[in-house]
């Protein structure tokens, strides 16, 4: 494949590949590195076959011999080589087997029995050693020997795979065997100069390290090399699991969803064909869960599926307001798996590389499977809920596996009284880790804690989760450290997380006009202008299907097009919901909270949060009060 790319080539391929965003999806990943090349004669095959291809030589080749390796990279083809010893300057190396574990590794995770002693846990700390070594599996036996003798139970387990693993390892290293022994008949001939060339092409050659994951405590559901290629595989959600989700959501693992949650699916009004894009909520609770789906929901109806939205959106096209049948299904499919990805993708870190570091795990969906049966034994601290004991969970390596996995269920996902709910919210939690979630929450001084509150509302920790893929609990840009101020010089600090990056849909709240929090660009300023609205502790959304009205107000910009809509799944809405912005109203208008007996719709307030000093006309709509 790379025989026809000349060592600059390879250079700007491998310069195109670390420019072009790891998030986006595969085939338009490909597309843009491919365009970024910007070489005619390559297409996003060849860039794809080119790369994968180097990866592979540059695997084998350090697993080949512990002497030096190279990989030759000549004007006309890249070759393997193996250094020489003095005394065997004028011979054929020996024939040398090449295994390429990694890719091997791959293949028996897709082995069920394999699989599952690999997951076991008392495999733990032997497991993440082959992830970052899959080379020690070339000889099983001698690898597990002395873990073997110091521990009866992994023996036990040994008996029933290492026979089995040993032979499958065999099996798959044949073809390999002999491929090398053909390139053993050639004898290599390299010039001084050739061999200059191939110490300045090695520093652009894709390493190790480029299949690898951040992540290198990742259990093994989150296999280091993450290569988005791995089958999708499923398994019970396991009781540890349950609890842990439980602890997180409700702070007491013996707590479960409330009805309302349980009873909570996505399924679109029939009140008003205008209001074809327009969810219905049931009962008051998830409306957090409901709301940013509803928002994603809109992202995709307005403005399609775009797989990376970056600084332009164009306006949403005719027929929006009254989507058929297809697309409704569509959007609700595409916008739990948008937001169960962005979990899985989503930016970590502290400190100066607060919104920097990234770290890729692969995507969790969680759904009940189709036979009913309770996976999780009922116990006196794991009480059933009649969801969570039934999931069985599909990792998910890439964006399209994880949508197909959520279009297969959506049947469940839109029926009206089944939990929907539910399960995109535990789905979120494990693609995003319930570790990782734990410590994107701020203390509160010493207090765990919650996704849900007192009342069965969504707290702000699981709205962020939803829209940025990060459980913060503030809505600020990046984290704020608070010093210890009292001159004792401990050095102590709080540190509070905030919003990591722009999201592709915002938010907003009353609580801003209050002047209890503040917002910052990242959600008042998002990709789409679509915003989750939080307004007398029920979220509903604004949005608009013209791309300029994402940016601040400019007079220029906007010209007379002045109209947002509003849309509240628990308001049993009868017709669209129109709202008309004044920016230069004749009377001033304050963003203040106001007084109790303040008649401000709260939902004008909040509009004053995004564009301050503007006067809302309802357009003769009952203003919400």
């Amino acid at each position: 494949m790379s025989s026809h790319w000349t060592t600059d080539e390879i250079s700007q391929l491998k310069r195109a590949v670390r420019a072009v965003d790891e998030r986006l999806e595969k085939q338009l990943r490909w597309t843009k590195i491919a365009e970024h090349l910007n070489i005619s004669k390559y297409k996003k095959r060849d860039c794809f076959n080119c790369y994968r291809e180097l990866k592979v030589i540059r695997n084998a080749a350090k697993i080949v011999t512990k002497e030096v390796t190279r990989v030759v990279a000549s004007e006309e083809e890249v070759v393997v080589i193996e250094s020489l010893s003095e005394e065997k300057e004028n011979k054929l190396p020996e024939p040398i087997i090449a295994i390429d574990m990694k890719k091997i590794l791959r293949q028996l995770m897709k082995d069920p029995a394999l699989s599952s002693a690999f997951r076991n846990p008392v495999m733990g700390p032997l497991t993440k050693v082959i992830l970052k070594d899959p080379s020690c599996l070339s000889d099983p036996e001698t690898f597990f020997k002395d873990e073997l003798a110091a521990s009866p139970e992994l023996r036990a387990l040994a008996d029933e795979f290492l026979p089995k693993l040993a032979a499958f390892i065999a099996e798959l290293s044949k073809p390999k065997e002999k491929e090398l022994k053909k390139e053993s008949e050639k004898e290599p001939e390299i010039e001084k100069e050739e061999k200059e060339k191939v110490e300045e092409a090695d520093q652009d050659r894709p390493s190790e390290a480029d299949n690898l994951t951040k992540e290198e405590e990742a259990n093994l559901s989150d296999l280091s090399d993450f290569d988005a290629d791995q089958p999708s595989s499923s398994e019970a959600l396991t009781r540890d699991e349950g609890l842990s989700i439980r602890k997180l959501v409700f702070g007491d693992p013996a707590l479960v969803f409330n009805p309302a949650w349980r009873k909570q699916g996505f399924f679109f009004t029939k009140e008003d064909e205008e209001l074809g894009y327009g969810l219905v909520q049931t009962d008051g609770g998830p409306c957090g869960v409901v709301a940013a789906v509803q928002a994603f929901v809109l992202r995709f109806l307005l403005f399609g599926a775009v797989e990376n939205i970056e600084t332009t959106i164009i306006d949403a096209k005719e027929g929006w307001r009254k989507p058929s049948k297809k697309e409704q299904k569509a959007a609700v499919v595409n916008a739990v798996a948008r937001m169960i990805w962005g979990c899985s993708v989503s930016g970590v870190g502290t400190g100066e590389d607060y919104c920097k570091v990234e770290k890729k795990r692969p995507a969790k969906v969680a759904f009940p499977a189709g036979d009913d049966k309770a996976r999780i034994a009922k116990a006196k601290d794991f009480k059933h809920d009649g969801i969570t004991e039934k999931l069985m969970v599909t990792t998910c390596y890439n964006f399209a596996d994880c949508l197909d996995v959520v279009k297969s269920n959506a049947g469940f996902l839109m029926k009206k009284d089944q939990g929907g709910v539910v399960c995109v919210v535990i789905s979120c939690l494990l693609s995003r880790g319930l570790d990782t979630v734990g410590t994107d929450m701020d203390s509160n001084f010493g207090i765990a804690p919650k996704m849900i509150g007192n009342h069965g509302y969504a707290a702000q920790e699981m709205v962020n989760l939803f829209l940025t893929g990060v459980a913060s609990s503030n809505m600020f840009d990046g984290e704020k450290r608070l010093e210890d101020d009292t001159g004792a010089g401990s050095g102590d600090c709080v540190v509070m997380g905030g919003v990591p990056l722009r999201s592709d849909v915002g938010f907003l709240t009353l609580f801003e006009a209050f002047g209890n929090v503040s917002v910052g660009d990242n959600f008042k300023v998002p990709r789409c202008p679509i915003w989750v609205v939080c307004s007398e502790s029920h979220y509903s959304t604004l949005f608009s299907p013209l791309a300029k009205h994402v940016e601040e107000y400019d007079e220029k910009a906007y010209g007379e097009d002045r109209d947002i809509f509003y849309y509240d799944p628990l308001g049993e809405q009868e017709g669209e919901i129109k709202l008309t912005l004044d920016f230069k109203p004749e009377k001033e208008v304050a963003l203040g909270g106001g007084s109790e007996d303040d008649l401000t719709p709260p939902i004008n307030k909040v509009i004053r949060t995004k564009w301050p000093g503007t006067a809302v006309d309802w357009n003769g709509s009952d203003e919400i009060l």
